[in-house]
């Protein structure tokens, strides 16, 4: 695993001066510049997305089975007045809505839980393959001189000019003196 350092900039223009600084003292080969998506535009799943459930939903099939149960057998008990036809039509329409409340219901606010990780934002990434203490200092001097916002530090693999395992939906683990 080699070291990398990274900044995120708002423009490529800004990425690229930054670049140009940098190269006075790294190899063109250890400077890769790429855009990256904002969270949950990675298609990190087949079908798109970067998780296979939204968070937001978390309970909310649960809750609506429970519910389209206890509003079916209430509705059916109450349609049994009119003949087993109105009871299964009743229990049918039960069910129905109450599978649609117990899904609403379900997707409700989780504010009472602790928040998710932080998420690395969108913006064009400029990160820089370390090859000695004295670069690694330069490179986060030139990244906050230029502006660059969540300069962050990692461990990866670096092949042929590239970050070869970037992981834009992990949290990036922040260079503590840099600014936010």
């Amino acid at each position: 695993m080699e070291r990398i350092i990274a900044g995120r900039f708002q423009t490529k223009g800004d990425a690229d001066a930054a670049a140009a600084l940098i190269a006075q003292f790294a190899a063109t080969a250890d400077i890769c510049i790429f855009h990256n998506n904002p969270p949950g535009q990675h298609d990190a799943f087949t079908v798109g997305g970067d998780e296979d459930e939204d968070p937001g939903a978390e309970g909310a099939g649960k809750s609506a089975a429970a519910t389209a149960v206890a509003a079916g057998l209430s509705a059916g008990a109450i349609g049994a007045l009119g003949g087993p036809a109105v009871a299964l039509a009743a229990g049918g329409v039960g069910a129905v809505s109450g599978s649609l409340v117990g899904a609403m219901h379900g997707l409700s606010n989780h504010d009472d839980k602790l928040p998710a990780a932080k998420r690395r934002p969108a913006g064009i990434m400029l990160s820089v393959h370390i090859t000695g203490p004295t670069v690694e200092r330069r490179v986060i001097d030139t990244l906050r001189a230029q502006g660059a916002a969540d300069i962050e530090q990692a461990q990866g693999e670096w092949r042929d000019g590239d970050w070869a395992d970037f992981d834009s939906v992990a949290a990036p683990r922040l260079v503590e003196d840099a600014p936010n």
